[in-house]
């Protein structure tokens, strides 16, 4: 059964995640590129959907495979998509990012369902999102997921941001699977 699933890997490179045992690495996710009895080469991919190597591993250390998970269709779709997760989109010529304080900044992007925000708090927790509104002191988000699912709306106060991304890689990963599901949403 398992050297079936690895064939059908190959054949139609069909995604697969491989859970290893006493891996505190979690798992590794590719098609297969070549096989034995023994040993299984797969077409390592990251959380963007990149290709990040050849990845050989002795079947015996595999504790289990998934295949068609919503995960691994997600990451098949940034693998389809990787042209537009890979460039970055936001320049600060394009969009005038000069700002005297973060109220006016992020009142740019109110609304903006092109830029997701990432931001780092005082106490390290990050938070990723789609700025709705913002006053003075507040802000809040559409929280995203890292499946690009929405977790809810979150109201921070800007006190208490301590760094902040807009168009890194993570946020244009979780506003393409945001974009998808919205889209296939019936």
């Amino acid at each position: 059964m398992i050297l079936n699933l690895l064939n059908k890997s190959k054949k139609e490179k069909l995604l697969i995640s491989l859970n290893l045992y006493g891996s505190d690495n979690g798992f590794y996710l590719g098609y297969v590129v070549d096989f034995s009895e023994e040993i299984v080469i797969i077409q390592h991919y990251n959380k963007f959907g990149l290709e990040d190597g050849l990845l050989t591993l002795n079947i015996a250390d595999v504790k289990y495979f998934e295949i068609d998970t919503e995960y691994l269709k997600d990451i098949q779709f940034l693998i389809s998509s990787k042209n537009r997760i890979q460039h970055q989109t936001l320049s600060v010529n394009d969009s005038d990012l000069a700002a005297e304080s973060l109220t006016t900044l992020f009142e740019k992007f109110i609304g903006n369902k092109n830029y997701l925000i990432r931001f780092e708090l005082m106490d390290e927790e990050t938070y990723y999102g789609f700025l709705e509104w913002c006053d003075e002191d507040n802000f809040e988000i559409l929280d995203i997921d890292s499946d690009g699912k929405i977790r809810g709306k979150l109201i921070f106060k800007f006190e208490d941001i301590k760094l902040y991304w807009l168009d890194d890689l993570d946020c244009r990963k979780r506003q393409i699977l945001y974009k998808e599901k919205i889209s296939t949403k019936i």
